[in-house]
């Protein structure tokens, strides 16, 4: 008796999340922003039409849910999340958060400079952001722009809110906001991440974060031989991040971008898939590249079982049912007009682009290509593929990294670093599951020997392929507090910039220029038709 009261004490503090709340809850996240977009970037008419528009996708989304047995069943089923989870996450996401620089408390990566410069013009200047070149004081910045104006383009849906926040109370309302902002989307990934695995893990989320490649044997490899590397920099021109390192740089679009991925794999059929895409390329360009072959496969798979077989003369039929809905049609069409007239305003923004062959010999090619397919991705894919041979969502993102590498876009390739994002999620999300099946198996007192084998040699693999995370959390974590024992003085990252509209150091003007201003701006299609 006494052991049932506990037990039942015990469940009265749990918190149950089902498919159903964790899609709400996740698509007004990322559907508030881009509301507050329309509302203050737009003429009236756009903003009330784009608006309403986005708000019926969502509730279409959650009423989709309701239309076939497949997708109720789905759609309702739910985990328990209990206290001591909830504490860990909560306790550990704010440490993470200021370690990875996010609102520039801590120590910031250099990507930084122009995180900071973002959020602060956001809540000074009248949207649209313009900027009129005699605001700039540095004497140098002032001769090389001389007079006249541009206008801000980039993809900065999420500092919308922190922005609004910062316009009632102040740029210090707004960083904080942002800092909470990113906590609250880290948290919802990380249900989201649960319910794929089925049941809350701490051991999972902590993993997670830690996902990474097999940086660490190349890099020791080129230090032997005096070639000059960073952690996860080395080879020329493909690169894919560890998931640390994206919240170190890229928080804006890794966020939203690993939380749309989750929703996707969580999908209980494909009526709203375009939504999905839609949103996505509101926050990342790049990430929507890599997430549409998963999205196509998704509503392949749904398909069939919403509406069951057909013959082979109607094959096409279910996919047609499933993909002809409006939030599969008007949510994307919306999306990739306003916000592709946005990103392509500036012209100059991405810079080098070409065939990937273009910046290699041959050789040196099938040397980066074979070695970065193989410690990025290829040897944790051989380690889940047994038990996930038959789950095309994880074929397709397979297939789409090793596609990817074939053109290049930007110095520094965001179209790999960032389009890697959504197959290379979930191939780490499937990674770290097995790994923590292991760490539970580990933990059992009675293993057979080869099965307690196994099992510690993935948890080495996973502290192994965790070195280069490991070495950034370190490297942020010292360098975020002061260190009295030197007497070398560090401008942090967020003081080269400051403002668009008044860089504060020289050296910053070609990257402002090249990725931030749009000059002509009165005849682009976005400001002269969409703008208010």
């Amino acid at each position: 008796m006494l052991e049932d009261s506990i037990l039942k004490e015990k469940r009265r503090h749990n918190l149950s999340i089902s498919v159903k709340s964790f899609y709400l809850a996740a698509l007004i996240y990322l559907a508030l922003p881009v509301v507050i977009f329309f509302a203050g970037y737009l003429k009236i008419h756009w903003a009330i039409l784009f608006s309403v528009a986005m708000i019926g996708a969502v509730y279409l989304t959650m009423r989709s849910m309701k239309k076939d047995p497949v997708s109720l069943k789905e759609s309702e089923r739910s985990i328990t999340i209990n206290p001591s989870y909830l504490i860990f996450v909560i306790v550990l996401i704010p440490i993470l958060l200021y370690w990875g620089g996010v609102s520039e408390f801590g120590s910031c990566s250099a990507d930084h400079r122009v995180r900071y410069a973002i959020l602060n013009d956001l809540v000074e200047y009248k949207w649209p952001v313009i900027y009129d070149f005699s605001t700039q004081q540095n004497p140098t910045v002032a001769a090389n722009l001389g007079s006249g104006s541009a206008a801000f383009a980039y993809y900065f849906t999420f500092w919308m809110i922190p922005a609004l926040f910062g316009k009632l109370f102040g740029l210090m309302a707004a960083r904080i906001v942002l800092f909470v902002w990113t906590g609250i989307g880290l948290f919802l990934v990380s249900l989201g991440a649960c319910l794929i695995y089925k049941r809350s893990s701490k051991m999972l989320f902590f993993c997670l974060i830690l996902f990474a490649g097999f940086d660490v044997i190349p890099y020791v490899f080129n230090r032997i031989t005096g070639t000059g590397t960073t952690w996860e920099g080395w080879t020329d021109h493909l690169y894919i991040h560890s998931n640390f390192f994206q919240i170190m740089n890229v928080f804006n679009q890794s966020i939203p971008g690993w939380m749309i991925t989750t929703l996707l794999l969580l999908a209980p059929n494909g009526r709203s898939i375009g939504l999905l895409g839609g949103l996505m390329f509101c926050y990342s360009p790049w990430a929507t590249i890599g997430i549409l072959p998963m999205c196509v496969c998704k509503i392949i798979m749904t398909s069939r079982n919403t509406y069951g077989e057909t013959g082979k003369s109607s094959a096409c039929k279910p996919i047609l049912k499933t993909l002809l809905t409006p939030q599969n049609i008007i949510p994307p069409v919306i999306c990739l007009v306003l916000f592709g007239s946005l990103y392509t305003a500036n012209p100059n923004a991405t810079g080098a682009d070409g065939f990937i062959w273009n910046f290699y010999t041959p050789l040196h090619l099938l040397k980066d290509y074979i070695m970065f397919i193989l410690f990025d991705f290829v040897l944790w894919f051989i380690l889940i593929i047994r038990k996930h041979k038959k789950d095309p969502m994880l074929w397709t993102a397979f297939i789409t990294l090793l596609i990817l590498p074939v053109y290049k876009i930007s110095i520094a390739n965001d179209f790999l670093m960032r389009g890697s994002m959504a197959p290379m999620f979930m191939i780490g999300l499937y990674v770290v599951m097995f790994v923590t099946d292991n760490f539970e198996m580990c933990r059992e007192k009675k293993l057979e020997l080869k099965k307690a084998i196994a099992g510690r040699l993935v948890l080495i693999l996973m502290v192994i392929a965790a070195y280069t995370p490991g070495n950034y959390i370190l490297y942020s974590s010292l360098t975020s507090y002061p260190m009295p024992f030197t007497d070398e003085t560090v401008i942090a990252e967020k003081d080269l910039i400051g403002s668009f509209g008044n860089i504060k150091h020289a050296s910053e003007l070609k990257t402002v220029k090249n990725q931030f201003f749009v000059y002509d701006y009165e005849d682009s299609v976005f400001f002269k038709y969409f703008a208010r």
